[in-house]
């Protein structure tokens, strides 16, 4: 009788580096809405400063845990935190 193959297990490594990004993800929406809240002409552009300080927390995170995952989360946050400044100052000059 044949057996039927085992499906893949799942290793911790995948599901920490879906917890680092999820989390560098949520922090990002947490002070972007924070920021956009607290001064809703400019806050977005400080959100995109504070994106390029949390980018460089994890150049550092990379480097230390050797877990390049930390790279792409703060990649990632800076490449939406960009995005979402430059949308809010085209949105802002069509008035």
């Amino acid at each position: 009788m044949i057996t039927p193959p085992e499906p893949p297990k799942q290793d911790k490594s995948s599901k920490i580096n879906g917890k680092i990004l999820g989390y560098n993800l949520l922090a990002f929406v947490a002070y972007t809405v924070l920021a956009a809240l607290a001064n809703p002409k400019e806050g977005l552009i400080l959100s995109f400063f504070i994106s390029i300080a949390h980018f460089i927390v994890t150049i550092i995170a990379a480097l230390i845990s050797r877990r390049w995952m930390w790279l792409l989360a703060g990649v990632l946050v800076l490449v939406i935190g960009f995005g979402t400044c430059v949308s809010n100052l085209t949105l802002g000059n069509m008035h």
